[in-house]
């Protein structure tokens, strides 16, 4: 384990008494930038009231003007979504909002492998043959420069609403809104494309004067609220808010939503409690799963469902469950076909034409994981490679590509992740550039553990998980706490082969046993343990939490990691 410990300057012990907190959860408050204390009770009280002015991103007047004159005017709108979560989840919020304004609107997602992402020429043609007036496009928009011309000149206007990062050229659409736009004075850069559409359906009801009702509204933040965690955007200022506000009111009523009520009851979790990883691991994954094997309008189709639609809801929830496990197989056949070379480049440009290109993303992503170096996986498309990148901390995928934009046929994303399209023939040219390019060092790629503190076997307390607790939701920007202890002593071991997980007993000073559960890691104990499974010295990487049974809550740790200490344990 390389574990590396935050260091931080601030006053721990005035935080504590001002917050009223232990300086422990004081301590990675201000790991994660809160030094104020208006910063701190905003972010333990996370709250809707808090949302910036929807009116402070760029255009926002002029969508909601040219939006409510289509209504006014009976104009045939066109939503243009995307295929992922996000993109699914934008075209439900606005088309439910559109259609409660009684507009004339329809909405279209592009078939991932037949189009690819974003508005296309032919798109562009057929919207304009179907006599549409204004095109919306959502979670996407802000690249097509050239598509956007060509509807202007066929008399269809469009307004984006995007989170990507713009190009020197902005499309010439009757209004933007992408807060990454350089002269946009928007607060908080990094909303997701459902954020911004919620956002943009409250502002535009209250510009027409027929603002959503609560039950509206919430169902609405539900879907924002889901987009932002499969989408792994920054857990912090508005996203935070959007979540945790989100959350509530799903487990409020999760069958607010009749789609995805049906969803949530096949999968097992209408009486369960709905939290991040509920989203991201057990909801989430099915909706991508539609827009990566099949149409995404499958997804919209299931959110878009009438309580009374019973039939279709639980057969299109079901055809959305049998996707994705058809999803998982090929993500580990594909992950495992793909050939790393054993000496690793600073940055992995692989590529296998035998995958499936829509889940390119995944496989990059497991094998960034593996190698801890940005990785971009190719597939075969349409005369050209197409495929996805996934990157780590310190490097800007789409910076780096866009320095050899002339390569491709078509590309967009942010740092961490983006989609391409190039002839075959400028793949070793893009390998060669990007490892040129790349200033990491082999320093960098080494995998490190940070955590929040090193903490003492008496601190692990009840309390100070309850404290913590009122950190969440936790993901990308607000990780999950993560603390470590050296020489903990494990009296016992129980080994569940056939579930790979461990529970620990471990001994404390104060002889209050101190429970600890590992899951997937039985090979590495096996590895490290020589079959011994009493009295070890462990040092131990792991997250707190609160586990009930029957009805009594008492405190455990989750082990991340851990190894033998090489203090002998008497």
């Amino acid at each position: 384990m390389n574990i590396v410990i935050r260091e931080t300057d601030a006053d721990l012990t005035l935080m504590s008494n001002v917050l009223q907190i232990s300086e422990t959860t004081a301590r990675v408050m201000a790991n994660r930038g809160l030094r104020t204390k208006n910063a701190a009770l905003s972010f333990l009280a996370p709250s809707a009231e808090r949302l910036h002015d929807p009116m402070l991103l760029k255009d926002m007047p002029k969508a909601l003007e040219r939006i409510s004159a289509a209504i006014s005017n009976g104009e045939k709108i066109l939503i243009y979504g995307d295929f992922d979560a996000d993109g699914i989840t934008s075209t439900v919020i606005l088309f439910k909002t559109l259609r409660k304004l009684g507009a004339d609107c329809e909405y279209y997602i592009p078939h991932r492998v037949e189009e690819g992402y974003g508005l296309n020429q032919n798109a562009a043609e057929k919207i304009a043959a179907d006599g549409v007036n204004l095109l919306i496009t959502v979670d996407n928009g802000i690249s097509a420069v050239e598509e956007i011309a060509a509807a202007n000149a066929l008399g269809v206007e469009t307004v984006i609403i995007d989170h990507h990062e713009p190009g020197e050229i902005l499309p010439a659409a009757a209004a933007i809104v992408d807060p990454k736009q350089p002269d946009c004075a928007y607060p908080f850069k990094e909303m997701c494309a459902a954020g911004l559409t919620l956002k943009l359906s409250a502002a535009l009801c209250e510009y027409v004067k027929s603002p959503l009702a609560q039950a509206e509204h919430d169902e609405l933040l539900i879907l924002a609220a889901i987009a932002t965690l499969c989408d792994i955007v920054e857990l912090t200022d508005e996203n935070r808010i959007l979540v945790t506000c989100g959350l509530a009111a799903l487990n409020a009523n999760k069958l607010i939503n009749s789609g995805l009520g049906s969803l949530i009851t096949m999968r097992g979790y209408l009486e369960k409690p709905i939290d991040t990883f509920t989203i991201g691991f057990v909801i989430g994954p099915c909706l991508n799963a539609t827009g990566r094997l099949k149409s995404a309008s499958l997804a919209v189709e299931l959110l878009l469902a009438t309580a009374e639609d019973s039939q279709k809801r639980i057969s299109l929830a079901q055809e959305l469950i049998d996707l994705n496990e058809a999803r998982k197989t090929l993500t580990t056949q594909c992950t495992d076909a793909c050939q790393i070379p054993e000496e690793l480049p600073k940055v992995l440009v692989l590529t296998d034409f035998e995958a499936h290109e829509s889940i390119a993303g995944i496989v990059a992503g497991r094998i960034r994981d593996i190698t801890n170096r940005p990785t971009i996986l190719l597939t075969q498309g349409d005369n050209a490679a197409k495929g996805s990148g996934r990157s780590v901390p310190g490097y800007n995928l789409f910076e780096a590509l866009y320095k050899h934009r002339h390569l491709f046929t078509r590309f967009g994303g942010h740092a961490m992740a983006a989609g391409l399209t190039l002839p075959e023939e400028n793949i070793d040219a893009l390998r060669t550039a990007l490892n040129q390019d790349c200033t990491l060092t082999e320093e960098d790629f080494i995998p490190k553990t940070e955590v929040d503190g090193e903490l003492s076997p008496e601190e692990i307390t009840l309390p100070l998980s309850d404290e913590l607790a009122r950190l969440a939701p936790f993901g990308k920007g607000n990780r999950e706490p993560l603390f470590v202890t050296y020489n903990l002593l494990a009296e016992k071991v129980r080994v569940l082969d056939e579930k790979n997980t461990l529970i620990f007993q471990f001994a404390t000073k104060k002889a209050r046993p101190l429970k600890g559960i590992a899951f997937g890691l039985n090979e590495h104990f096996a590895a490290v343990s020589n079959g011994k499974t009493e009295n070890l010295l462990l040092n131990v990487v792991y997250t707190i939490e609160t586990n009930i049974w029957n009805g009594v809550a008492s405190v455990q740790i989750r082990l991340k990691d851990f190894q033998v200490s090489q203090t002998t344990a008497e």
